[in-house]
């Protein structure tokens, strides 16, 4: 399932279907040196456009059992499993921004229903802790990427 996910990322960004509304985890600019972990870029940048195109999902439309934006969260822990076993290799701020994924995937969690839902409740409580969660993982992923 996780492969499929990639598989449909990568066409995605092939096809060009994306929002330009939203922001999109984009890869920063490499240096001479390259990046410290380039076997995991094809990963890390399609789990990227996945959660870019995911976050569109948060605007009220439900997501069926079958989009892959319902099971981007194991896909996102995947990816940093893989990231982890090679931190070593990151500079210090990949490293803390990897720990901070890791904690936003534990907090973001609870809010799995209301993603399901489209990211919309009538707890104003929950949507605004949910769309924190959502924020701060979707940056911290962006940080991570660049950093790798």
């Amino acid at each position: 399932m996780r492969y499929s996910a990639i598989a449909l990322a990568l066409l995605l960004l092939g096809c060009g279907t994306g929002t330009s509304s939203l922001p999109t985890i984009t890869p920063a600019s490499t240096t001479a040196t390259g990046s410290p972990l380039p076997d995991l870029q094809p990963r890390l940048d399609a789990i990227g456009v996945l959660l870019t195109d995911c976050a569109a999902r948060l605007r009220g439309e439900p997501v069926a059992a079958a989009d892959n934006c319902a099971h981007v969260m194991p896909d996102v822990s995947g990816v940093v499993d893989e990231v982890e076993k090679q931190s070593a290799k990151l500079p210090p701020a990949g490293q803390t921004a990897l720990t901070e994924v890791r904690r936003q995937l534990t907090e973001i969690a609870s809010c799995e229903p209301w993603f399901a839902a489209g990211g919309q409740s009538a707890d104003g409580a929950l949507n605004a802790r949910c769309e924190k969660a959502w924020d701060a993982l979707y940056a911290g992923y962006n940080a991570v990427r660049n950093s790798a």
